[in-house]
């Protein structure tokens, strides 16, 4: 009962809920479970408070629903990666602070076996966001871009080539916001 009231008064000040859906609901649920204890203290709070907004980056065109088939790679430069690739269908990205993002970072391991999952400033040097328009007159949905975009691999989440597993919590946790 409570989240129905809640959802009637948010609306009344259109406030962006599905951004929160998914950052609480979703992105910092991943945060707590395998970032590091500085890492939750820098972002679960901002994120409880509302101050800072995340995304969940993991369609991509090419991939449909297979998520373990997309084909944004990172390669692994010093204490960096570097990602490139596009995303699709992305709640929100357009006002977000912060996103989780699922990479390919082996190809040479099975679909399900050669991903990685990031946590990642939106506001990175080489990540261009575009709204997709819809008939409705609304764009909360986006295409990402990503070219040469640096992040430091302390931002790796679950370690490298476990990004399947980490999506699958993060997804468990999409039910448990969605569905009450």
């Amino acid at each position: 009962m409570f989240s129905v009231i809640f959802g009637q008064e948010e609306g009344k000040f259109d406030a962006p809920a599905g951004p929160f859906t998914i950052g609480l609901g979703m992105c910092v649920p991943t945060v707590i479970a395998f970032a590091t204890d500085a890492q939750k203290e820098r972002h679960v709070g901002p994120a409880l408070r509302g101050e800072e907004i995340w995304c969940q980056l993991f369609s991509e065109p090419s991939a449909g629903s297979d998520v373990a088939g997309l084909k944004t790679k990172a390669v692994r430069d010093g204490d960096d990666w570097v990602i490139n690739g596009q995303k699709v269908w992305t709640s929100g990205a357009h006002y977000s602070d912060w996103g989780i993002v699922l990479v390919r970072t082996n190809a040479d391991k099975a679909k399900h076996k050669g991903l990685s999952m990031f946590f990642i400033d939106m506001k990175s040097p080489g990540i261009e966001v575009r709204p997709i328009h819809q008939m409705s007159g609304g764009s909360n949905f986006n295409e990402v871009y990503f070219t040469d975009v640096r992040v430091p691999n302390s931002q790796m989440l679950g370690g490298e080539g476990n990004g399947w597993s980490v999506a699958l919590v993060t997804l468990m946790n999409e039910r448990l916001a969605v569905g009450g």
